[in-house]
This record gives structure tokens, sequence and C-alpha cells, in this order.
């Protein structure tokens, strides 16, 4: 509900350069497939006006009131579903002249029921405004980079500490400025913003920011609230309760409108979120305050009862992930015969969560930006981590990951549900960008015990198929050489061999000639040398191995080493290394690490990075200068003049070293981006020439539409790229493709060059 303060009765003329007076800078609101709010406030009045259009350099629709306002809400109707919109603000006039920026633009939703993939960032109780929650996003938007989240969902405690509006102003809109303009927002009411707020008459600094449906317009049943709302998007129904200032006693307004909202919807994931989770041992315990047992015990019968497949909260200031759960209603919990799968859900462990077989996932996702704390110990949970982070959650037709990015930018937990029908393909992800020519995985999961051998087939158009494997057993997994040729609309198609009914495709894939590939992720395996040897400089290259190897972190003292090194007698140096393969050109590189205290970074023997060596890189030289536990810095490597990159075998070579023998802790990771450079086949159809050569990931972090379709060559294409030792290509959609690339996925693959 967004309220307008001061509206003048004379309709004055505003110029463009109101449009920087700005206290909230243009966000989104209500999206749906036809329309979308755009809102923001001014410091002084300014027209309410929006111009609008499919190209930046031609907005020539108009939106808003045009009235002077401060607080402005312009509604704009009339869209085309997953279309990509270009706006501005306040201007005096919209004309096919009108120019927009970069920065300012959305995207339809889908239609409602499309199965195209797409992007969420759930994030709770970050209204901190402090280091912790910068660090959290900044985060979020470098995982992401390949591709953006489509929506931002806010599971409350959205502006500490009384939800003020100077708290907002500061906390929430200053911080994610920049995601907003382009990024609608779908928020819950957290604990904190109900000090300033009330539900029961919708006024306060909560109801003030935001626009949220009360007429089901968005999706679902019309709620007459914006205190609890839905929405759909693609294939998906979102449900938004009020767990702090609403009744929530059985038969309740609230929970007899959810009856009636999941009675209605036949989409084919659902998604509810409130602040106060049902489960959780975090700052908070969900057997001890009334608002979490009460949701327990009366909202997570009626949502189990129509199959949800996700709960979302926050308020407890911890991320928490359970097993597959059903039935878990009782003061105290007990995990006991609640259990569905007591698998981990995960792709590269026991498998995917079926859902839509009785059971629902469980999430505490209150670790944004507030301190975290608590024993993170509760019965239903597979996973938990007292740390701030963020989760990333990607839809792809009838799959659904969900990933924690911790605020260092570290994936700690990856969780993966498919529907319980048919035939399901997990990868290629819908949306993702790969190599031409790159291997890329192929895994698909059956729900029929009887499919024992499958057929796999490629599209580089989604409309003509080629044959990538005939035959091959139901595994579940299959590495694919792709044909090096670029295509917009790649696909891949499964099916069993013996009912051809049984079949499962992917999602449009994006296959180009440049892509941004993780050759290195954190927590990667490297050879280390910490046994007090010196080696001097002819390490560099691999040489004087074997090296014992072990996965990042490497270290000791903190407490979060993965692996331990010796921590007696200290040594001044310690050595790491690890080779990648590349096959193509190197146009770009962005080398981040994590150490303590000094540190220097080799590519194939050219020193690229140093910090607090001053005193030179002998193996007894100490660092000259201490560090933050597990400090990170990020560089973009300056390839223009010296290039060390080669075709080939590269090796990292790194060392580590303490400020003192008396030092007691020591951390080392470090992750690689790079931008490689293919070249790839002409497309048969265009007489040699291939057009498209140049097409790569767009660099705006949407996927790529240059709305080229390329036809299957004769013989599929052959040629492999082979990236880093343990590859990943940075994934663009749905599933962290990392995962697929472990080793215990990798060692049960085929690989076929169609």
């Amino acid at each position: 509900m967004i309220r307008v303060v001061l509206t003048l009765a004379l309709l004055a003329i505003a110029s463009p350069s109101l449009a920087l007076a700005q206290a909230r800078t243009p966000y989104l609101q209500r999206a749906t497939d036809t329309g979308m709010h755009v809102v923001w406030r001014s410091a002084a009045p300014q027209i309410s006006r929006v111009c609008y259009g499919t190209s930046m350099s031609s907005l020539g629709s108009t939106a808003g009131s045009g009235l002077m306002e401060t607080d402005h809400d312009a509604s704009i109707g009339s869209l085309t579903a997953s279309t990509r919109y270009y706006y501005a603000v306040a201007l005096a006039s919209c004309s096919a002249s009108t120019t927009g920026t970069a920065t300012d633009w959305f995207e339809t939703s889908p239609a409602p029921g499309s199965t195209g993939p797409f992007r969420l960032w759930v994030v709770g109780d970050s209204g901190t405004g402090d280091a912790n929650q910068v660090a959290v996003r900044d985060a979020m938007l470098s995982d992401t980079a390949a591709r953006a989240p489509d929506l931002f969902l806010h599971m409350g405690d959205i502006a500490y500490n009384s939800g003020t509006t100077a708290e907002f102003d500061a906390h929430f809109f200053a911080i994610y400025a920049e995601i907003l303009r382009h990024t609608p927002v779908w928020p819950t009411l957290g604990n904190h913003e109900a000090m300033s707020s009330s539900s029961a008459t919708e006024t306060g600094p909560y109801y003030e920011a935001y626009s949220l449906p009360t007429d089901g317009a968005a999706g679902g049943v019309a709620s007459g609230t914006e205190a609890y709302y839905s929405f759909d998007y693609g294939n998906a129904h979102f449900i938004v309760l009020n767990s702090q200032d609403v009744s929530r006693a059985p038969g309740s307004a609230m929970f007899t409108w959810l009856e009636s909202d999941l009675s209605a919807t036949d989409q084919e994931w659902q998604i509810a979120y409130f602040h106060h989770p049902p489960y959780t041992h975090g700052s908070h315990n969900s057997d001890v305050e009334i608002q979490h047992v009460q949701m327990r015990e009366v909202a997570l019968p009626i949502l189990e009862a129509h199959g949800v497949d996700v709960v979302l909260g926050g308020h407890s200031h911890i991320y928490e992930r359970s097993f597959l759960a059903h039935g878990g209603y009782d003061t105290p919990t007990t995990s006991a015969g609640h259990i569905v799968d007591p698998g981990d859900g995960r792709l590269d462990g026991d498998g995917p969560y079926a859902s839509g077989a009785g059971g629902t996932l469980y999430v505490t996702a209150g670790h944004g930006g507030a301190g975290t704390s608590g024993a993170g110990d509760h019965p239903m949970m597979f996973f938990s981590e007292v740390a701030n982070g963020s989760c990333v959650v990607d839809v792809d037709g009838g799959s659904l990951t969900l990933r924690n990015i911790r605020r260092d930018g570290t994936e700690t937990d990856h969780v993966t549900l498919v529907r319980a029908h048919g035939l399901t393909v997990l990868s290629p992800a819908g949306g993702s960008s790969h190599l031409a020519g790159s291997i890329v995985p192929i895994a698909w999961t059956t729900s029929d015990a009887t499919t024992t051998m499958v057929r796999i087939e490629g599209s580089l158009d989604g409309a003509s198929w080629f044959s990538i494997v005939d035959t091959t057993a139901n595994d579940g997994a299959f590495d694919w050489t792709t044909p090096r040729r670029v295509a917009a609309m790649a696909r891949v198609r499964v099916t069993d061999v013996a009912d051809m009914a049984i079949s499962g495709t992917s999602g449009p894939f994006s296959l180009v000639s440049t892509a941004i590939s993780t050759v290195i992720p954190l927590g990667d395996v490297w050879e280390y040398s910490a046994d007090g040897t010196d080696r001097s400089d002819t390490w560099r290259d691999g040489s004087g191995g074997p090296w014992p190897e072990g996965a990042a972190e490497l270290g000791y003292g903190d407490g979060d080493e993965v692996t331990l090194l010796p921590a007696t007698p200290v040594q001044p140096t310690y050595y790491f290394r690890r080779a990648i393969t590349v096959d193509g050109a190197v146009t770009s590189a962005r080398l981040t690490t994590r150490f303590d205290d000094g540190i220097a970074v080799w590519i194939n023997g050219q020193l690229v990075f140093t910090r607090d060596v001053d005193a030179g890189l002998d193996y007894a030289t100490f660092a000259t200068g201490g560090t933050d536990d597990n400090e990170m810095a990020t560089v973009d490597l300056d390839l223009s003049m010296a290039n060390p990159f080669v075709t080939g075998e590269n090796w990292i070579a790194v060392i580590v070293k303490q400020v003192d023998a008396g030092s007691s802790d020591l951390s080392f990771d470090l992750s690689l981006d790079l931008g490689i450079t293919v070249m790839v086949d002409p497309d048969p159809t265009d007489g040699g020439v291939d057009s498209d050569a140049g097409s790569s990931i767009r660099s705006d972090g949407g996927t790529l539409r240059d709305g080229s379709t390329t036809p299957a060559p004769a013989d599929g294409g052959c040629g492999c790229v082979v990236v880093g030792g343990g590859p990943r290509q940075a994934p663009a959609s749905a599933l962290a493709l990392a995962v697929l690339l472990a080793a215990g996925i990798s060692a049960r693959r085929r690989r076929a060059c169609r």
C-alpha cells in the first residue's frame, strides 16, 4: 500500500533533472505477466509519470497519475509476458525519442503455468545496514553474475530496529537500490516492522513501503488485505502468510483464506513463507515462542495437506535446512516418524528429494545480516550453519534447487526437489550457458523403477533433434561433448526406450563462443606442502611431487577448516598448487582468495597477486602484516600486457605466509573465474559464415536472447573443450552444475561426442 503524502492540485511540468531527487530510487511491485508497478519516493514533489518501452532508446508509452507528488506508484498494464521493458521516471513527457538507461528495466512474469527456468533470492533478517548485510548482498551478486534472480523474497525483519521510515530508507532501499530497480520484491512482515506498523489498519512504514495484491490480481484467491497474500510466477504459486500480528487461531480469517487459496491453485510448485519458521534451534527456539508454535500446529497441517513443497522462514538468525518431512506438528517437536526421506537431498549425494510424495522441505533463512547464533541442532534439520548468508532458489520445470550462499561467497549447502512423476531432466539447466564444444553433464531422474534404458537426444533450435546416444543405462548421468556451434535455444531430451511416452526435456539453454567459467571454485582440492620444506622456486610447475591433497579451506586454528594442516611448529611459508586445463583463449581472469596472513599467487610462473609479503617471498621470510581471520580479496587480472594463460595445462601456485612464529591460525582458499573464447564451426545453413560467432553471456546478467535459431548439424558436430581439472561451467539458472561434476557422479558417467 503506497500512501501519497503530498499531492498538488496544479499539474506542473517536471524536468528530467528532478528524477535524480529521489529519497527512494525506483523499485518494482505487484509483478504479473501483464503488468508492473514502478514505485519511488522523491525528496520534493515531482511529476508522477513513468515512460516505458521495449527499447531503451524509445520509451514512448506513459503510466502514472501525472500529478505532482512525493510518493509515486505507477501501474503499468497491457504488457506482454516474459518481455523486457525499459523505463524512466519523473519525466515531463514521453515520446518515441525518450531514452532510458541500462539500469532501469524490468521483465514481466512468464505466463502462469510456464515451465521455463526462473531464480529466486531468499533473504531474512537483513536490515542492519552494516557490513554483514552488504557482504551477504555482494556474495549473492557474485554468485549469480551469469544470471540474476527474477524475484526477491524477503522473510521479514527488513529494517532494524523498529521498522521506521528512516530505517527502511537506510537499511533496505539504500542497501538494495540497484537490485530493486529491476527485481520485484515480495515481503512478509517481521516482528521488528510490527513495532511501527499495524496489520489491523494496514498503516505504518511497512505498509507505506510496499504495494501488495489484495484482490488476487497476481494469482491466487483475493485475501482482502496486504497482511497476507499470494501470487503466481511461472509454474509456481507463492503463499505469503503473516505470523506476527494477525490471528493464528484455527478457523481464523488468514487460515480460512489459506484453505481457499491452496484449493484453487493448480500450479506445479507451491512455496509458502512467513517470518517465524515452524522448526528452528537458532537465536530462537520454535518449541518456546508462541508464533512458531502456532504456525507449526495450525498452519502446517493445512500447508502439508495441500502438498506445499517448500516452507521458508526467518526470525531465527541462522541457516537451517530440513530433511523431507511431514506431520511434525507436536510441541516439543520430535522427528521420529516424521522424516519422509532421511537422505541429503543432493544430486551429488543420496539423490534429490521426491517432492509431491508426501513431504515438505523447511528452510530457516534468518541469516541475511543480523548477528547469527544458536545451537543449530534441531532434529528436523539435515544441515545447519551459524553464519550470515542468503539462499538462491532455481526452479526449472519439474526440478527445484536451493543453495545456501555464505557471506564470503561459499556455497555451503544445496538441495534439490523433483516432482515425483515421470522423467525429469535436471541438467543442463534451462537458462544456463555453456561453451560450445565443452563437456556438459546431462542428469535426469525417473520415478518409474521399470525404466532401465534411455535414449538421449539434443537439439540446437528446440525443434529438430539429433541422437546423442541411442541407448544407455538409466543411471541418471551422462557426459555430453556439445557441438562446436553457437545456439540460443539448445535442449536435451531423455526418453525411456521401452516406453516412449516417458520422456523429459530440459529448458532451453545456450551454447556460446565466449563465457565466464569458474575453473576453480571455492572449496576445491589443492596439493599442499606444510612440512617445513623450503621449496625454493622449483615447485610451481608441479615438480617435486606428489604432494598431499585436500579440499579448501586448508589451514588450522579457526575451526572452519576442511583440511587441517600441521600447526606446530609454525612454518613461515605454506605451499599450495594445482593444475587446470584450458582449451581456448583466456580473455579475462578474476581471482578471489581467502588467506591469513600474507599471500602470493603465480600462474605458470608469473606472479599475478600479492598481499602483505613486502619483506620478500623466500621461505624463511614472514608476512609484513596481519589480516583479519579468513580475509578475502578479489582482483581482476590485467591480461593486456602479459597473459600468463596458455592453451592446455596451466599451473596455479600459491604461498601463504604467517606474520610470525607465534601465529595462531592459517587459512587458504582460492577461486578463479576465466573468460574463455573458443572457435566455433560455421552454420551450414548460412553459406559457411557463422553470424553468431561473437555471441556470449550477457553482461547485464540476463540470459542470452539474440533471437538466433541454429538447426542441428548433420553429424551433431564434435570437438571437446576441457576447462579445469574438475570444471564448473558458471550456471545461469536452476542447478548448481558444480555439484554434478563431483567425483561421485562423474565416476559413473559415460562420454559421448555428438
